[in-house]
């Protein structure tokens, strides 16, 4: 068990000394290997000896999808009958051996291994923005786990671990389809909040209405009203609700994976609100700093610029559809930050720290690591109304040919990555092979379209700039200064501007649909929606164009609609793309029925983003993650936490 939290935080600091020393065997684990030993430091001699590519780090190949699961007509008892997805989501693996097939079927819930010790420390790369389940800036990064998959259960789970169905977690007992915009959910009895306040429908259908509120985009929380848009909670008695959609939603449960709850009567009485109706505009901190939720840790305090200290909730009620809700083995946790990869590799290595997102060439300091593609995509996301030069096609279709994407996942990333076309991953309904393949290296046509158009890099609008913040994804930075030297080789002018997670967050928000409702658009000059966002101009915060930006975007439904909400339609903060066609039909593929006719659909909406380069695609993210000799833990296939399936195992 740890000491005192002064002697925890001792100990960190030693470990900051013993940088140097490690840094020393990093040299030794990247020199020559000798004729007993394995090459670049995997844990067994590669099938080719001439290639540097971990075969733990492999990432499944692109494959055409497959049959969609079926969510309609789901009652309770059927929950865990669901069809498997369109394709085999991302595999993981570990040091130990190469990647696995898709997991089988475990049992649940599983028995709790006995532990040593019953706290541990979970280091990320940047201290939370939030932790309150009801914060706009709760949205679905790992720093923010907390707020997403801690405290919070969310309405529904997709379970990799057991054939990727959809299932409830603690607060749900099973769903059905009653009509096209309308599904029917059953409740599970004796589930509480961390106040010790009940579950039932009227808590849950305040907080469905929360996130499906069309006004404000579900309060700005992309990561909810992205999957599933507008809709609102009706109580059919204490233990049912029922989800009523703006629209048709057929696949509804598959959307709900961020909806969550906390307790109404705590979060009306931090507000000073008496209902929803009158919520105020700027929440209080108490709503960015705390979480009432259901989850199967509650928060003990939120320590600025230290720590934040969670502990396993007694009340919990472990769901016996998923191992993904049961009880928690681990009594304590700890999140800490460090934004040097190094220091959170010498952390794991001196005992200081039990998980952590650790560099790929840091791998083998850690005790032990697994990786796994975590389901997001790192995109660079283009305004294509707003900048009058990034608006035209050519020079977006020139963005990407100017880059030598093979060369750069060669030289920076050892092949372990590879370039991607598309913003959603691999086994997700719409992407193929096709829609899905980098564009090539191509500088003269590059600099032909350049010409075409009259780009001039010494005008005074030329200016193109790329806003990333540093540790979202592994040699973020790296891989950003050779795009930018890229870039510049076939004439553009750029900067690249590294900025920390908030302001690069306001920076990729600031387009026309943040703080704009449909009846702003109506209302606004123009005869499309283009021109309409032109005449709105740049939302909140910054009210300017974000010229490029950096997210890692997931799509954690494995439907491209998804992506289509979030990162391509012009009603969205995180869009910055806008035109008619598009809206048009997205309105018909997401309302169309699990099936070949909604694959065809999906299809063209991904073709669409392909093929008019609303976005610099680069790649598909592998994550390292360095564990604890004797911590227990398998990836989610998105980035997803869940502390409560961690085990500290007895020596």
């Amino acid at each position: 068990m740890r000491t005192t939290k002064s002697a925890r935080r001792y100990r960190f600091s030693r470990a900051l000394m013993s940088i140097l020393a490690l840094v020393a065997l990093v040299a030794v684990a990247c020199g020559s290997p000798t004729a007993e030993e394995p090459a670049s430091g995997s844990a067994a001699p590669a099938a080719e000896p001439d290639t540097a590519r971990p075969q733990a780090l492999a990432i499944p190949a692109t494959q055409a999808p497959q049959e969609q699961m079926q969510e309609s007509a789901q009652p309770a008892e059927q929950m865990q009958e669901a069809a498997q997805p369109e394709a085999p989501a991302p595999q993981t693996s570990t040091d130990a051996a190469a990647p696995t097939a898709a997991p089988q079927p475990t049992p649940v819930p599983a028995e709790p291994a006995v532990a040593a010790r019953d706290s541990m420390v979970f280091l990320t790369a940047e201290e939370p923005t939030t932790i309150g389940a009801a914060s706009a800036n709760c949205g679905g990064n790992i720093q923010n786990t907390i707020c997403d998959d801690l405290a919070s259960d969310p309405l529904t789970w997709i379970d990799d671990h057991n054939d990727y169905r959809v299932v409830g977690l603690t607060g749900i007992e099973g769903w059905e389809q009653i009509d096209a915009d309308r599904w029917r959910f059953n409740l599970r009895q004796g589930v509480t909040f961390h106040n010790g306040a009940p579950w039932n429908a009227e808590q849950a259908a305040f907080w469905i209405d929360f996130f499906g509120d069309e006004e404000t985009s579900g309060h700005y929380n992309s990561n909810d009203f992205s999957f599933h848009g507008v809709f609102g909670g009706e109580v059919v008695d204490e233990y049912t609700l029922d989800v009523v959609c703006g629209k048709a939603c057929p696949i509804l449960p598959r959307t709900t994976i961020f909806t969550k709850f906390q307790d109404v009567g705590w979060f009306l009485d931090v507000t000073g609100a008496s209902s929803a109706a009158d919520l105020p505009e700027e929440m209080p901190d108490e709503v960015e700093r705390f979480t009432v939720g259901l989850g199967p840790y509650k928060i003990v305090e939120w320590r600025t610029g230290l720590e934040v200290e969670l502990e396993a909730y007694e009340g919990y009620n472990p769901n016996p559809a998923t191992n993904y809700s049961r009880a928690p083995t681990i009594k304590t946790l700890y999140q800490q930050w460090r934004n040097e990869p190094l220091v959170r590799a010498a952390a794991l290595s001196s005992q200081e720290a039990d998980w952590a997102e650790i560099a790929f060439q840091d791998r083998e300091l850690a005790p032990k690591w697994v990786s796994a593609t975590n389901n997001e995509a790192y995109v660079y996301a283009i305004d294509t109304v707003h900048h009058p030069w990034l608006r035209l096609k050519e020079i977006r279709e020139a963005l990407n040919l100017a880059i030598d994407c093979e060369t750069v996942m060669a030289e920076i990333f050892d092949g372990v990555l590879e370039c991607y076309g598309n913003i959603a991953q691999t086994g997700t309904v719409g992407i193929t092979p096709e829609n899905s393949a980098g564009y090539p290296y191509d500088p003269e046509r590059a600099m032909e379209l350049m010409a075409q158009v009259g780009y001039d890099p010494e005008a005074e609008d030329s200016l193109i700039k790329l806003h990333i913040r540093s540790q979202r994804v592994p040699k973020d930075v790296e891989y950003a200064e050779s795009v930018i030297t890229f870039w510049s080789d076939v004439g553009f002018n750029v900067e690249l501007l590294v900025v920390e997670s908030s302001i690069h967050a306001g920076t990729g928000r600031s387009n026309c649909g943040h703080g704009r409702t449909r009846e702003d658009f109506e209302a606004a000059a123009g005869s499309t929606l283009h021109e309409k966002c032109l005449t709105l101009g740049p939302g909140m915060p910054n009210f300017s164009s974000m010229h490029i930006t950096a997210p890692a975007t997931s799509t954690e439904s494995l439907d491209f609609s998804r992506q289509a909400i979030l990162r391509n339609s012009c009603f969205s903060r995180s869009s910055g793309v806008c035109y008619d066609e598009f809206e048009e039909r997205v309105e018909v593929a997401n309302a169309t029925p699990s099936g070949d006719l909604r694959r065809q659909r999906m299809e063209e909406l991904a073709n669409m983003v392909h093929n008019n380069y609303h976005f610099v695609p680069n790649f598909l993210v592998v994550q390292i993650y360095g564990l604890a000799a004797d911590l227990e833990w398998e990836p989610h296939y998105a980035p997803r936490i869940r502390a409560n399936i961690m085990d500290l195992t007895a020596p």
